[in-house]
């Protein structure tokens, strides 16, 4: 009897033992098997140090400081400058010329503007013609050429004069002074025709002379000496304020 139930102890204890060995190679055999497919996976799937997905290489070239690339300019560059200078010649200065010489009636003479205007008569001398008593008068002047003009009149009155002399004018600069430039006259020297009307009428040569002062752009004062010679001769000073015009 108990011979027996040792035998059956050791078979027990022996077929635990097989029961082990077995369950060791099984567990062996399934490792095995499930270790090539992990390194399949893996060499399938390679990984990158510091990223998961690897970066593609851009196509453009990398400019240090700044992400896009400069186009380079076709305009050479100058030290110290971005933009190149030209250089210009310095503007001489013109002096003023004088008004051309050509015919242009009622143009500016070199003593000023032409101009029609009014003033009185201060007869000096004669009889029986107005340019020898105190009357009204209309006076002018029409340029002719820079130099040249012609100053028609008319000394209204009983027995009224007409003056028409032909004048050489004159030009004087502005003399400065501690207050500015004193204004500019032109003295003027001529002759012509004179022609009395009324119960004596005559024609006869007639001398003039005297000045122009310029006040502004569009006035001018004159003064001026007229003699007439006819019967007798008559002598007046003229004393006016002319506005001034262009040409025809």
């Amino acid at each position: 009897m108990a011979l027996s139930g040792v035998s059956a102890q050791a078979e027990t204890t022996n077929s635990k033992v097989a029961e082990k060995k077995d369950n060791r190679v099984s567990t062996s055999a399934s490792l095995l098997q499930s270790k090539p497919s992990a390194s399949v996976v893996a060499q399938a799937q390679p990984t990158y140090p510091g990223t998961v997905t690897p970066t593609t290489p851009s196509t453009e070239p990398a400019y240090p400081g700044t992400t896009t690339p400069t186009t380079p300019s076709t305009e050479p560059a100058y030290p110290g400058t971005t933009t190149p200078t030209q250089e210009t010649t310095p503007t001489q200065e013109t002096t003023p010329t004088e008004p051309s010489s050509g015919i242009q009636p009622g143009r500016a003479t070199r003593g000023g503007s032409s101009y029609i205007g009014i003033g009185g008569n201060i007869g000096v001398t004669g009889d029986d013609t107005a340019l020898s008593e105190f009357n009204f008068t209309v006076l002018s002047k029409i340029g002719i050429t820079n130099a040249v003009s012609v100053r028609p009149s008319a000394v209204i009155g009983d027995n009224t004069t007409i003056l028409i002399p032909v004048t050489y004018d004159f030009s004087t600069r502005p003399t400065p002074t501690d207050v500015g430039p004193i204004s500019s006259f032109a003295p003027y020297i001529g002759g012509g025709l004179g022609i009395t009307t009324g119960d004596t009428s005559d024609v006869g040569p007639m001398l003039t002379a005297g000045v122009d002062v310029p006040l502004n752009n569009q006035f001018t004062a004159t003064a001026g000496v007229n003699a007439g010679f006819f019967d007798d001769v008559s002598l007046g000073v003229a004393i006016g304020v002319g506005y001034n015009f262009g040409g025809f």
